[in-house]
């Protein structure tokens, strides 16, 4: 999964690290929405009651972040802005590649030695450790709070004994805890942008 800001370097405050925070935020609400499908349609969960609630939420956290990107006004790149993305982009892409590499690798072990229920447990693991790096490398701290939440969490429903409803619980706690994380960001740009037009 990418969770990557704009201008990952940029002071934080200023319009490359907000519209980056936002960016973030979309790419949270979109994968978030993809967990809680599969958590729905997987788990045999498919009816009227809970598919409009999704569709509503899923559409809330692209419309919202989307609307908000296009209101900052468009402007080329700086060269300082420029200077800071080619600083981390390297490092950006070997976190990407090794989380793809783990994701794909586990995914296939788990499927050649049969123990498919298993599988969103160990994405939700692998993508959970690499907000860790992420939420240093573009100075995002609620990262810190998604990648442990993501992780434990999604660890702890190996405790459930019924596979059925581990399954469940564990596209349950990766899709919930992308959409709180979209959630939390998009309260904060709109809280800082309330804040900043009040004064």
């Amino acid at each position: 999964m990418e969770l990557v800001s704009a201008i990952p370097s940029s002071s934080a405050g200023s319009a490359g690290w907000l519209k980056g925070r936002v960016i973030g935020a979309l790419i949270c609400g979109f994968f978030g929405a993809i967990w809680m499908f599969e958590a729905v349609y997987l788990g045999g969960m498919a009816r009227p009651v809970w598919l409009p609630l999704i569709w509503i939420a899923t559409l809330g956290f692209i419309i919202w972040p989307v609307v908000r990107l296009r209101s900052f006004s468009p402007q080329p790149r700086s060269s300082a802005e420029g200077e800071r993305w080619a600083s981390v982009s390297k490092t950006y892409w070997g976190i990407v590649a090794i989380e793809w590499g783990l994701c794909a690798g586990a995914a296939n072990w788990l499927g050649h030695t049969h123990r498919y229920q298993l599988i969103p447990v160990f994405l939700g693991a692998i993508i959970g450790i690499h907000f860790l790096p992420l939420a240093k490398l573009f100075r995002v701290p609620i990262y810190y709070v998604t990648g442990f939440v993501m992780t434990f969490g999604v660890l702890a429903t190996v405790l459930i004994p019924n596979p059925h409803v581990r399954n469940i619980a564990a596209y349950s706690v990766n899709g919930l805890t992308l959409w709180a994380t979209a959630a939390v960001i998009l309260w904060q740009d709109w809280s800082q942008r309330n804040e900043s037009e009040s004064h």
